[in-house]
This record gives structure tokens, sequence and C-alpha cells, in this order.
């Protein structure tokens, strides 16, 4: 995180700060996650809107999240 340093930001939770609330520093946030891409998981996504407590795929996945994100490697 030395890049955004310079711009007050040391740590993911600042990142997500900057992002959420659409902060000054939000360009140099997004530039900086730019390399930063997932694919679509392997099986696909359901597409629908229900959320991921009801068997959709929005939603909060709580301790479940690393479980998505391998799949989207």
């Amino acid at each position: 995180m030395q890049e955004l340093g310079k711009f007050g930001i040391v740590c993911i939770e600042d990142m997500v700060h900057q992002l959420y609330n659409a902060g000054p520093h939000f360009k140099e946030v997004v530039r900086f996650m730019w390399p930063f891409v997932l694919n679509k998981p392997a099986e696909g996504l359901k597409g629908s809107k229900a959320l991921f407590k009801e068997g959709g795929d929005t939603g909060n996945r709580e301790d479940l999240i690393n479980e998505l994100m391998d799949k989207m490697n």
C-alpha cells in the first residue's frame, strides 16, 4: 500500500472507506485495484436477484467468501 500512502490510505479499511463513500481519492484507489481481476465462477452465477441466504447469489456470504474466491481464480 506504499503507492496509496501519499494519499493517507494505509490499510484495506481506508480503501473501503474511499470506495464506499466515493471519497476524494476514489480514482487513485480504483486505479490501484485495476490489476486485481477475477473471473466468473466456473459453474457460473445463478443470475437471480435472490439473496445468498435464500439460495441466490447476491448478498453477504460471511465466512463462505473464500469458497467463492477459490471458484473465481
